[in-house]
């Protein structure tokens, strides 16, 4: 079942919206990720991580002295 429900919301957002085939699916699917994240038991995926943290996770998995982990620590710092 549906409901219809009216917010305010930026009126970027509604230029943007108005391109999508489906608005009321691709406000609906927005919504549940949105919930989705707000329960304590969330991992984020690796497509939602940024760059800076998958350099991070990355060089954790490594040793403190490793070439590999060096490099991506270099990776890292031109990134910024």
């Amino acid at each position: 079942m549906r409901v219809n429900r009216t917010f305010s919301i930026p009126v970027e957002l509604v230029y943007e919206l108005r391109k999508k085939a489906n608005q009321s699916e691709t406000v609906t699917r927005a919504i549940r990720k949105y919930l989705e994240k707000q329960h304590e038991d969330y991992v984020p995926t690796i497509l939602e991580a940024s760059e800076d943290e998958l350099l991070q996770e990355l060089r954790l998995r490594f040793g403190s002295g490793d070439a590999k982990s060096e490099l991506l620590i270099t990776i890292r710092s031109m990134m910024k």
